[in-house]
């Protein structure tokens, strides 16, 4: 063999070498998932067939050894599955016990907030205050109002102080026709009166809203959003940080959430 033939020879037995030692290391960094974890193929397939049509998201390794957790289509609910794809747990929660973290909380909080953080406002009424108060978030409180709900109509004052104390609100018109008949319909004159905010002021403080002419409303793009942002009854209130709150609160406790503090008579009236 030449001398250059033997340079060869060894500059292969080195290349080889490596990748021999690159096989036998953890290469799942480069390679796909499924490829390198046939438990992950086999649990996947199984939530696939178990519901058909639906987009699977977020799989990943659950922080709890031997499951996957995923979530599907736009909801927000966790699912874990078993690596075999015969358990599924639904809706349930994964705590730490050394740290006392609801882990599956943390993980439905920062979904929120990845929402939040890229939310256009192009949809909402937006109610912004003369002035911001010191520490507040300059993303708006969300709430999810339907024009003919009783309960969002005992909430509408509190918005109201919640904005006058220096919090930004942003209202998205949400009617659940399917127990408020016409509401949609109210919804969509809110949304297409030349003044909104005045619209919207009428609706919940359960006084007519003038017919207007229709105009293209983004009902469905707000009911949707609600349900990605874990959904539930109006009035339905998304904090900066993604917690929720369903139901009526006060102005003051809203305030106490948001790390302010209630002035007296807020906090008098609690």
């Amino acid at each position: 063999m030449t001398r250059q033939g033997r340079r060869m020879f060894r500059v292969v037995g080195v290349l080889l070498c490596g990748l021999l030692w690159w096989a036998g290391s953890d290469s799942s960094a480069f390679a796909h998932p499924e490829l390198v974890d046939p438990q992950s193929s086999e649990a996947r397939a199984a939530v696939t067939k178990a519901f058909p049509g639906a987009v699977i998201r977020d799989w990943q390794p659950a922080p709890m050894p031997g499951l996957f957790m995923f979530t599907l289509n736009q909801d927000e609910r966790i699912f874990f599955v078993d690596p075999t794809g015969q358990y599924l747990l639904a809706q349930a929660a994964l705590f730490d016990m050394k740290t006392q973290q609801n882990l599956t909380q943390d993980f439905i909080l920062g979904k929120r907030r990845e929402i939040l953080g890229s939310l256009s406002l192009d949809h909402a009424i937006v109610y912004t205050p003369t002035e911001l108060a010191n520490g507040v978030p300059k993303t708006p409180v969300l709430v999810f109002d339907d024009p003919d709900c009783p309960f969002c109509r005992e909430l509408h004052p509190e918005v109201k102080q919640l904005v006058a104390a220096g919090v930004p609100v942003a209202v998205f018109l949400h009617p659940v026709e399917r127990i408020h008949k016409g509401a949609t319909h109210k919804a969509v004159n809110i949304w297409c009166a030349q003044n909104r905010i005045e619209a919207l002021d009428l609706a919940l403080a359960g006084k007519a809203v003038p017919e207007v002419k229709q105009c293209e409303a983004p009902i469905e793009a707000n009911l949707a959003l609600a349900r990605q942002l874990g959904g539930g009854p109006t009035p339905y209130i998304v904090l900066p940080d993604g917690r929720t709150v369903a139901g009526k609160k006060s102005a003051g406790e809203l305030m106490s959430m948001l790390g302010m503090a209630p002035s007296m008579a807020q906090q008098l009236t609690q």
